[in-house]
Order: C-alpha cells, then structure tokens, then sequence
C-alpha cells in the first residue's frame, strides 16, 4: 500500500553556489552563525537563466509553475505516515522551484547542484551506477570514490528515521519518492559528509560527516540536467537543517529575498535581458531572528514534522478586516504552508473573493486582463500601482505588506493582484516574503518576520 503524503511539496530551490560567509557583519545584524547567498534561478547568474527569453517570458514561465503546484496537489487524505510497502514510496508534488542550491558531498568533496525544498526531509543526489537516470552536465557522483560513504542497513536506527525507508532483500535501507509531475527517485539510503564551502578568505568550510541521504540510482521526469537531485530543508529528522543543527548550535534557518521582479514601469523590459537584482537574496544557519518588530507564529504539524502549517486567521485591506471564516470547527488549525517555492500566495476561495472585492474598492484604476492567463484581477497602469497596506492575519503574528509583495508588473502597462484562490490548504508565495527576514526555528517550532531591505541586508 502506498504511503502518500497529503499535501505538495514546497519547492524552495536555492543555487547554493558556494558563497558561504561567516561574516562578522553578518552575525551582528541578524544574531546568526552563517550565511550563504541564493540566486534566483531567473538571474544571469543561475545556471538555469535562459538568455533567449525576453523578462515577462521568465515572469509567464514563473506563474505557470506556480499555478501548477498551487492547483495540482494532492488531497488531505494521508499526513506521511510511515511506509508499509516494499517500494516505500512517497507521493509528492511538483520538483521545481524558484531558486537554486550548491552543495559538496563525499571526501574528496563533489560539488552538486540541487533544489532546496522546504516541503520534503531527504536530501538526494543522483548516483552511480545510475541504471535509469536522467542526463546531467555535471559528473555523477560516485560512492566508491568517497571514503566517507556508507550505505545503511535497513536495521540501522537512521532508516527508521524516514518514513519511506524500506528493507531490500540484500538488507539495505531504500527510499522511493515520485512527485505529482512524474519525476522520480530511488536508491539507497546513506551516510557521508556534507561540505558547505566558503569563498571568504581566512574562514574554513563547514562539514557535517554522516549525513543522511539518498543515493539516487532511478531517477528521472522534468530535470534540466542542472540540477543533480534535491535539498530537503523540512522539519523532520533526516532534513539538512536537522542534521546541521549540532554543528551551528541550533536547529533554525532563515531567508531574506530580494524582490524578483519589477513592480514599476521599466521601458526596456521588452527586451531580452533580465530585470531581476544583481544583488543576492541570502539564507542564514543558526540562530535566531531577533530585534524590533519581529512578530511570530506557531509552526502546525498534521501528522507530519515535514511541513510548515501557519493558522490563517485572516487578512485586511487598510482598516477593512476580513476573518477568515471556516465552515465547521476543525481540530487542525494549519490552514496555509509556507512556500518559497511558489509565486503567488493562494488563499481560500470565499477569503480570497472577499479580499479582492475590497482591492477593487480600494484602487480606481481600469481593469484589464492577465496576459498570461493566471491571475484574476489585473490593472492597466505604467506608474507604480499606489495600493493600499495589505495586512495577513496568522496566529499571533500580523504581517504587513507592501505593493512589492501584493502585486507583479506582468506587461509594460499591467498590474496584476499577486494572489488566487484555492478550494485547499492555502499557500503563502514568495513574492509576500520578499523584502522580510523570514525564519523557521525547529526548535521552538516558530516561524518570524521581521521586514527587511534585503538588498542591503
């Protein structure tokens, strides 16, 4: 019987391409170990940036991809419940993200490059002998040339860490996950060191040896061939952030992203270039964040340590307060995951119809069309759209937002309500975390804000 995880995956893929800095300046200013820099995977710096595309291609590519997690996940039927299936296979949704990461495994280090996902555990990589796998630009990491590499045993205590780990006939630990869009991965679960480099002078590289993972001999579905497996960032026991923990001191991480995409009108957008910030998002290790105006929220689990739930509570258009209102009592109250991995925040249908009523009351501009066909209520206007604050409701945690987090220039002349409605659980964009210092702390099962320039920070 398969074991089906109920909801999508979150896809936040980070190019962790080795900038990581233990920068003074950097633990002073947001009280945490290190940091690394992220490049979205639409910057001319990310191996995936396709300089053939003109800006509002990349912006209709990010939206389709978008709409595609937000509409197609599964149902709740199921909370990753441990697997009893031979194959111990785990359903999850949608393998691309928004931006990219880079990290080294094995001793001598290899370099990969992987999606981070904030919405699944296990890190994997593709391995040899790869029997089924997809093509890759970089070599494929071989486990006999690494003196640090261990399958493990379906007895061993870290298989029985992952609930989709399973024991084969010759007695070793193998994982299988298959996502919505029919990408695949199985292999071997297994231990070896994880290297996050640095290209600061004077400070030495951080590894954590005996790391668990997944050696990858099928793989396959939408891979570019950039990417050589993915990057778990989820709260279970067997994610990156978990097991990085003991060498930062703390089981936490945060993220700050530069807005992506152009709010005002820019002339030359037309053009095939990229309007997206050189300068790079970043994410910290260990820590907390801390100082003035940092508001929290509980972090929900549904039978499941791997996802981020939030309570929803409601939303407000300047004064104009819009409860969320639930049908019946439910005894699980996260209603919303966190997904940087997702554009658009989608909320629940009869919230999200209230809340753009009172958009349109609160902005006189024409109305138009979406060009790219996603979202449903745009504006026709060259200016910067003057909208009014825009207020999200979780538990305990009110978060205000600018128009760079409540709307995309998706054409020279048109505007469009960076949100959609959902019949599901909700979905909380990347475009209404940008310009926040957002931190997830496992520890205290929270999740903070604090609104920050991110190009500066």
């Amino acid at each position: 019987m398969e074991a089906i995880h109920s909801l999508f995956t979150i896809a936040f893929a980070i190019i962790f391409l080795p900038f990581l800095s233990l920068t003074e300046d950097d633990d002073h200013h947001h009280g945490i170990g290190f940091s690394l820099e992220l490049i979205h995977r639409d910057s001319p710096s990310s191996p995936l940036y396709n300089p053939a595309e003109s800006h509002w291609q990349r912006l209709s590519n990010a939206l389709q991809r978008s709409h595609y997690r937000v509409t197609n996940h599964f149902g709740r039927k199921g909370s990753g419940l441990r697997a009893t299936s031979p194959t111990g296979e785990a359903h999850l949704i949608y393998v691309a993200g928004e931006y990219l990461v880079n990290i080294s495994i094995g001793t001598p280090p290899k370099t990969l490059i992987g999606i981070v996902d904030t919405g699944s555990d296990l890190t994997w990589t593709q391995c040899k002998p790869c029997k089924d796998c997809f093509k890759q630009k970089i070599p494929i990491f071989d486990p006999n040339s690494s003196s640090t590499y261990e399958p493990l045993s379906c007895l061993s205590k870290q298989c029985h860490l992952l609930s989709e780990g399973t024991c084969s006939n010759d007695k070793f630990c193998y994982y299988n996950y298959t996502y919505g869009d029919n990408s695949y991965t199985s292999g071997n679960l297994s231990v070896d060191t994880v290297t996050l480099a640095s290209r600061t002078a004077g400070k030495a590289a951080v590894s954590i040896p005996n790391t668990i993972f997944g050696c990858g001999h099928h793989n396959g579905g939408i891979f570019s061939g950039t990417e050589t497996g993915i990057v778990g960032l989820g709260s279970g026991a067997v994610s990156l952030i978990s097991q990085i923990g003991k060498v930062v001191g703390r089981k936490s991480f945060s993220y700050c992203l530069v807005p992506s995409y152009e709010l005002q009108f820019r002339s030359n957008l037309h053009s095939k270039q990229s309007s997206q910030s050189e300068i790079p998002s970043k994410m910290y290790f260990g820590g907390k964040v801390s100082g003035r105006d940092v508001v929290s929220t509980p972090v929900l689990s549904n039978g499941s340590q791997t996802y981020y739930y939030l309570e929803l509570q409601g939303i407000s258009v300047g004064d104009d307060y819009i409860k969320l209102e639930v049908s019946s009592p439910q005894s699980f109250k996260g209603n919303m995951i966190i997904d940087s991995g997702t554009t658009i925040t989608a909320l629940p249908t009869q919230l999200y119809e209230s809340f753009e009523s009172a958009i349109r009351k609160a902005i006189h501009l024409e109305v138009t069309r979406d060009p790219t066909g996603i979202l449903l209520l745009c504006y026709k206007t060259k200016p910067e759209i003057k909208a009014p604050i825009v207020t999200v409701h979780f538990r305990g945690a009110d978060v205000k937002l600018k128009s760079v987090n409540t709307f995309v220039r998706v054409r020279e002349d048109v505007v469009c309500l960076a949100f959609s409605p959902t019949n599901d659980v909700g979905t909380y964009g990347n475009v209404a975390q940008m310009n926040f210092m957002v931190g997830f702390d496992l520890q205290e099962r929270t999740l903070s804000f604090k609104a920050t320039d991110c190009g500066t920070g």
